[in-house]
């Protein structure tokens, strides 16, 4: 079999277990992907294509469980750079058998090109520290990116760090994030999300671990789809809804609470509520306009129908409108993208997330405490960071804004 034909079938585990094959349609641009006969319920692909009998079939692409890793931007650059001139027609098909044995979530896509090929292992306490050197950002992007299976336009890598200590019979892919910026583009972006992030931190919102580097070159976020068993399943709402990731700026949040309330668990269907108004408040008061469908998600250990199945920790939180001034939400609330006031966040609360009039209250000045701390944080940072100065100083200023409009009752 050529190499050709070895990157037009591929074959899809769900933890050790062999569970079916994704191959190429009649048209080279559509896909197929079939269930191995022995395929149990609980060793299912997406909460949304069960186990049966039928093939699956996606016109113009892949389906969105396996689309929705494949890689954009500087990283998705690099690799086209590096494979299309060896293989033929390269299209996200090509792109998934390169990274899909290395992407995010429990699902493992290989050919026998690939089958046993391990990622490297790299030091993040090194590469804390030592973030300073030109180029190393491409240094990392050639090293990691064919083992890298993560979307977003912001460059990244995913990275495996050789003084983990998980079990490396049960995590033998990646362990973390690194990601950075193009300075031309979106000055101190690793600093802007770490500030974002500590904001939700302080707001009492589940969120990854996550470090600055020194230089503030780098934002290492740890991957939240680690179980002491392997890998967690992930979703993103784009797959939830069966859209592809082009369509992640469409529908609402209210849309997407519709969603929580389809797929969490009944147990964990109150606190996912509550954490989701929080990360669209707190989206509100940073003035993030990419809190898209693909920055929210859930999480299982399988897909039997007793599963337990949450809210994603929060995660990809950016102040966008200090690059971008005129930005606005990402998603419809209550029928327009302006950021919300008060009110409109108050009515999403009680209409789509189940809360109470006080309740809200609450959770929204959580939100503001997290964010009036993280604004102490960054006020200290930018004294001891001039790089970050410019930058610093509008967030301060957008936040300002963000909470007075959104956060605090007229």
């Amino acid at each position: 079999m050529s190499e050709q034909q070895e990157y037009d079938r591929l074959h899809i585990s769900v933890g050790e277990s062999g569970v079916g094959t994704l191959g190429r349609g009649e048209s080279r641009s559509d896909s197929v992907f079939t269930y191995v006969e022995s395929a149990q319920e609980e060793s299912a692909i997406s909460l949304t294509m069960p186990t049966r009998l039928e093939s699956y079939t996606w016109e113009h692409g892949v389906p969105p469980i396996f689309e929705m890793n494949l890689p954009e931007g500087a990283l998705r650059e690099e690799l086209v750079r590096r494979f299309s001139k060896a293989v033929r027609g390269f299209d996200d098909f090509s792109m998934l058998a390169i990274v899909g044995p290395h992407q995010l979530g429990r699902t493992g896509i290989a050919n026998t090109l690939n089958a046993s090929d391990r990622p490297p292992e790299t030091s993040l306490a090194d590469l804390l520290i030592h973030d300073g050197a030109e180029g190393l950002f491409d240094d990392l992007l050639e090293t990691y990116g064919r083992y890298s299976g993560v979307s977003g336009v912001q460059p990244k890598v995913l990275v495996r760090d050789s003084a983990s200590t998980i079990d490396r019979l049960t995590h033998r892919g990646a362990t973390h994030l690194v990601k950075s910026f193009r300075s031309e583009e979106y000055p101190e972006l690793a600093a802007n999300e770490y500030f974002c992030m500590r904001a939700a931190l302080h707001s009492g919102l589940e969120v990854p671990s996550f470090e600055l580097s020194e230089h503030g070159k780098f934002l290492i976020v740890e991957r939240f789809d680690l179980s002491h068993h392997g890998y967690l399943g992930f979703e993103d709402f784009c797959v939830l809804n069966a859209w592809p990731s082009k369509a992640k700026y469409d529908g609402s949040y209210e849309g997407a609470a519709k969603q929580i309330k389809a797929f969490v668990s009944p147990s964990l269907l109150k606190q996912a509520l509550e954490s989701f108004f929080k990360i669209v408040a707190l989206s509100s008061g940073v003035k993030n306009g990419d809190a898209h469908l693909k920055n929210f998600g859930v999480l299982y250990e399988n897909t039997a129908k007793d599963a337990q199945i949450q809210l994603a920790p929060a995660y990809d939180i950016v102040s966008t409108s200090v690059y971008i001034r005129s930005d606005s939400m990402a998603l419809l609330l209550g029928g327009s993208k302006a950021w919300p006031k008060y009110k409109t966040l108050m009515r999403f609360g009680r209409s789509a997330c189940n809360l109470t009039e006080g309740r809200c209250n609450e959770l929204l000045q959580q939100v503001a405490h997290g964010m009036e701390i993280a604004m102490s944080e960054m006020a200290d940072y930018i004294s001891a960071n001039k790089a970050f100065a410019d930058v610093g100083d509008v967030m301060l200023e957008q936040w300002a804004a963000g909470m007075a409009r959104s956060l605090v009752k007229d």
